[in-house]
């Protein structure tokens, strides 16, 4: 049986959790409250509510603009101004701007089907690749959205993890054509890892629908990823036959 203390600090908990997501899913960068505001922050920013304002739902390219009033001798004030006529009754929407599911999931609690500005975030393990990242900027990872957007530099970084180091300036049609098998594998495994869909019956539908909307721009971003690799193979193939060079496309091979 849990104790007295034990049970206080569950709700502790608790409260803290509860606390903590209404702050990370309705707070303003207090950069929005400058006299040109806007919505990212800075190393100088901190976290703002806007009591009201927060409460208004996502709509994806709802027009709409901040404004700031700070006029001599009046209180300075904040304005959400929504740039399209609404009929009387009608739900006002904001924009949270351009952001993929897994951001709205965790963030707040909702996700949108067929969501255009679903991404995945791919990183690449060995010294070539981690060092290549590092170069570019991207220790953290590449993030691919649908239609393969995003995917050139991971493909700079699986070419560069294939090549010899001491050859990099001098890439072989086989090096393209490793790069993209590697690329082209490296998807496969994470489209075959994604689950089937969410348990029959373990969640409410509404977390359900959430997580399928999920998936299903997780697949349709991984299955762009490996034509895009097919592309870099064929246009590899393509090269090398221009420069007189005999090169079997197996995929069309197994295809006739």
């Amino acid at each position: 049986m849990a104790s007295a203390w034990e049970s206080k600090t569950q709700k502790c908990r608790e409260r803290y959790l509860t606390a903590s997501t209404y702050l990370s899913s309705r707070a303003f960068p207090s950069t929005l409250l400058s006299p040109t505001p806007s919505l990212a922050p800075s190393p100088d920013s901190h976290p703002v509510l806007l009591p009201g304002v927060d409460a208004l739902n996502h709509a994806r390219g709802q027009p709409v603009s901040w404004a700031v009033s700070t006029a001599p001798n009046a209180p300075s004030s904040i304005s959400l101004v929504l740039h399209n006529a609404h009929p009387a009754g009608a739900e006002l929407f904001n924009n949270y701007g351009p952001k993929p599911n897994a951001e709205l999931i965790l963030g707040y609690g909702f996700a949108l089907p067929h969501n255009p500005d679903d991404t995945i975030v791919l990183k690449l393990g060995g010294a070539s690749a981690a060092q290549h990242a590092q170069h570019n900027n991207a220790v953290a990872g590449w993030e691919v959205g649908r239609g393969a957007l995003g995917a050139e530099p991971v493909w700079e970084a699986v070419l560069a993890a294939v090549c010899d180091p001491d050859e990099e300036d001098e890439r072989t049609v086989e090096d393209e054509l490793c790069a993209a098998d590697a690329l082209e594998e490296m998807a496969q495994n994470l489209y075959d890892r994604l689950p089937k869909g969410p348990p029959e019956g373990a969640l409410r539908p509404e977390v359900t629908h959430m997580l399928e909307h999920y998936l299903e721009g997780q697949r349709d971003i991984l299955q762009s990823l490996i034509q895009f690799a097919r592309d870099k193979a064929r246009e590899a193939i393509r090269a090398a036959q221009e420069l007189g060079l005999q090169v079997v496309d197996e995929e069309d091979e197994e295809e006739a």
